[in-house]
This record gives structure tokens, sequence and C-alpha cells, in this order.
């Protein structure tokens, strides 16, 4: 079974784009740890080896990039400045675990769902 990861920064639209896909995964952690100036546990470190050597993940991960705004929420306490350097967090811990980012730019929410799709309706390679 093919496991595909949707990862993106607070407020860039991934819950209106999401359907049967991972909504973050340990590499998100390793991000946000990254981004806060934590330590990483020995426990994510664990984890973190377990999905790259059994490739728990497909390889290829849907990077849903930001909307050029953050609006707070209950939860999102993260102004639209601190998204973009967590944004940058992201980007650099998935590409440092080997994963390749496909972009999915601001745009139309049809337009953003149908490169997800075209992603993940890749034949196996």
């Amino acid at each position: 079974m093919r496991r595909y990861v949707l990862t993106d920064t607070p407020g860039a639209g991934t819950t209106s784009i999401l359907r049967c896909l991972f909504d973050r995964s340990p590499v998100c952690t390793h991000a946000l740890a990254t981004y806060l100036g934590r330590p990483v546990s020995r426990a994510l470190i664990a984890e973190m080896q377990r999905i790259t050597t059994e490739e728990i993940y497909e390889q290829q991960v849907p990077f849903v990039r930001n909307l050029g705004f953050c609006a707070p929420t209950g939860a999102r306490r993260i102004n639209f400045q601190e998204s973009l350097v967590l944004e940058t967090s992201h980007e650099q811990s998935y590409r440092s675990f080997g994963f390749e980012l496909i972009d999915i730019p601001a745009g139309d929410l049809a337009d953003r769902v149908a490169v997800v799709n075209s992603v993940i309706s890749r034949p196996d390679s």
C-alpha cells in the first residue's frame, strides 16, 4: 500500500485538500522541534530512522505552499512571518531525510486538489 504524506505550514489550506492522505508525519515533528530550537528526542530519532529505512512513506511528498497569509485561530497561534520560517524548516527537514517535495502552489482549491491527485495517482514505479 502506498502511503503519502501531505505537508504544509499553518494556514496553507491542507485541511481543505485532505482526503486519504497522512496529514503530518514524524518529519513534521522534526521540523517543528528544529523551528522551536528544541532537542530532537531519542524516540523521534528512532522513528525517523525507521520510516526512512523501511520506506514507510512514498518518497514524493506533496508540499502545500502558503497562501500569502496565515489567519490565527484558537489552535493556530503563529503569524504569517513565523509560518514562512516554519515552512522553510519543513522543507529542510523533508529534504534532509531524502524526500522529494512536490510543490503545491497557492491558488484555487480545485487546482491544488488536482495537483495532489496527479501525484498520488501516478502508477507505482
